[in-house]
């Protein structure tokens, strides 16, 4: 049993990137799907986890590493679901959302620049693979643009 008078370490357990695998994992154990409807909960984590991942960490940068693992893993199901043609709107706009809001955290902090970096990285990425050629719509349906 743990001492009670000894803290936890700084951060542990505060890992976006582990939150991800670990909420991923138990969604896709034993042949289950994707359930978009908790896909898109913990999208709409990602703007805070850039906030914790880099302020618990030792190191900021690393924390923004494990949060930039985490968010591009959510990218990765979000063109399979597309390419499977299983995404939902509701899918895709939290998914902008959540980039428009670490967009604007990772704007207003010093330090973020790998944070924006990867935010537009991956708005690239659906821009390329998952949205219509106007890049403002999803099969004819518009997206939220901040």
């Amino acid at each position: 049993m743990p001492d009670p008078a000894t803290p936890p370490p700084i951060g542990k357990g505060l890992n976006f990137n582990e939150t991800v695998l670990k909420v991923l994992s138990k969604m896709t154990q034993d042949g289950g799907s994707i359930v978009q409807p908790d896909l898109r909960k913990l999208i709409a984590l990602a703007p805070s986890y850039l906030i914790v991942d880099s302020t618990v960490h030792q190191n900021a940068a690393d924390g923004v590493n494990q949060w930039a693992l985490g968010f591009n893993r959510l990218c990765e199901v979000i063109v399979a679901l597309h390419r499977k043609g299983e995404l939902e709107l509701e899918t895709l706009n939290e998914t902008s959302r959540a980039c428009a809001e670490a967009w604007s955290i990772a704007s207003s902090w010093r330090g973020m620049e790998r944070g924006k970096t990867v935010i537009g990285d991956i708005s690239g990425r659906l821009r390329e693979n998952v949205l219509d050629p106007d890049g403002l719509s999803y099969k004819g349906e518009p997206i939220y643009v901040p």
